[in-house]
């Protein structure tokens, strides 16, 4: 199954607005570093403004992977649409392949809550190894084999 990933910039407005009601979902907010509701407002003008360095994508109806690219590495964001059950897998593993393979990133970096068991979990099934912790929050790598 191909999965189609779409930038958020060339998302349409329904779309934008789906994805804001995903982020804003309370069983997805718990799980962020940042909690606070988002506005339509901020969320169209973050989609504006986003900088070079930041890639946003909506994967289909499953959720959205996000990335802040640093030099040979990326920081990796993601979440699930809120309707949709066991897609970790599917968007975890679309990340990894769009982060080699498309942006030739080194290693991929991403952040957890320590009490986040299932994500941690997926996460380590996919080779991500525990980094750093302070306070409840885990720094996790993955290194590109090809580099």
């Amino acid at each position: 199954m191909k999965t189609k990933l779409t930038k958020f910039q060339d998302l349409s407005l329904e779309e934008k607005k789906e994805v804001l009601k995903w982020r804003n979902h309370p069983e997805i907010r718990k799980w962020m570093l940042d909690k606070k509701e988002i506005s339509l407002e901020n969320h169209l003008k973050f989609i504006q403004n986003l900088p070079e360095n930041r890639i946003y994508l909506k994967v289909g109806d499953l959720g959205v992977i996000n990335f802040k690219i640093i030099n040979d590495m990326a920081e990796l964001g993601l979440h699930k649409n809120p309707a949709k059950t066991k897609v970790g897998k599917i968007l975890l593993n679309e990340a990894i392949n769009y982060a080699f393979n498309n942006l030739n990133i080194k290693k991929i970096i991403l952040y957890v809550l320590e009490d986040n068991i299932k994500a941690i979990n997926l996460y380590k099934k996919f080779g991500f190894k525990e980094i750093d912790k302070k306070d409840n929050i885990i720094k996790m790598e993955l290194r590109n084999l090809k580099h």
